[in-house]
């Protein structure tokens, strides 16, 4: 169903009838249409496209088939994990309908280890300094734009969008991170004099494991949202 969406919304934008994106063979008429799909395909040039699970330099950059479609892997415990599954979702590419890859719906054990690991990385987490949350922060920064064009080629092959759009979506995502590595001053808490002889103290702390279920359409920069240190944070008063 998401695949679909996206090929009715790709459709839409390049005028075109939805039922005719699965054909590889058919092109837009429209003089418009043709200049929109030649700019995002400039972008996606053709080359040898072969499952390369875990190399952070080498990515499709056409519709080409994949001819060895890898499957997603959990992230767990800081490792690429293969998922015991026994269902799967099939991600296709919406202008071609070829298999990118396949994604599982994780066991509740897999679950379980997923709160787990964050339960046991928290109390390190939570007594971490600011600064030092920071540093972590630059770093992730600096490593979306190293991987700016890897990331929205991504976002175009699995929804559809065109490479100019998926830049953008990749940008909204960076300018979250980017706020976030400012955001240590709102942090630390505050203290307010409310009247004679008395004041409120603001705590603010982390709040522990967390889920977050992003929309495939607005998927890498809600992503960013979600995990950035940005409304995360519980906030308790004292007087």
């Amino acid at each position: 169903m998401p695949a679909r969406q996206a090929i009715f919304r790709t459709a839409s934008a390049l005028k075109i009838h939805p039922s005719t994106c699965l054909d590889p063979k058919v092109l837009p008429t429209s003089p418009t249409a043709r200049r929109r799909l030649h700019a995002s395909v400039s972008r996606l040039q053709a080359s040898q496209v072969t499952a390369t699970a875990g190399a952070p330099d080498v990515y499709p950059t056409s519709h080409e088939q994949i001819t060895s479609p890898s499957n997603t892997q959990n992230f767990l415990d800081n490792r690429c994990i293969d998922s015991k599954a026994s269902s799967w979702i099939d991600l296709h590419d919406p202008a071609t309908n070829n298999l990118v890859t396949r994604v599982p719906q994780s066991t509740d054990e897999e679950l379980n280890a997923a709160v787990a690991s964050g339960q046991k990385a928290f109390p390190a987490w939570k007594a971490t300094s600011l600064l030092a949350k920071q540093q972590i922060m630059f770093k992730f920064v600096a490593l979306i734009r190293q991987h700016w064009d890897r990331l929205a080629a991504s976002i175009t092959l699995e929804q559809g969008k065109t490479f100019a759009d998926a830049k953008g979506d990749v940008l909204r995502g960076l300018q979250v991170a980017e706020t976030a590595c400012g955001i240590t001053t709102q942090l630390t808490g505050e203290v307010l004099e409310v009247s004679k002889d008395m004041e409120t103290r603001n705590y603010r702390e982390p709040l522990g494991v967390v889920a977050a279920i992003c929309p495939f359409s607005e998927s890498y920069s809600m992503i960013d949202r979600f995990r950035a240190p940005i409304d995360h944070h519980a906030q308790t008063s004292q007087q």
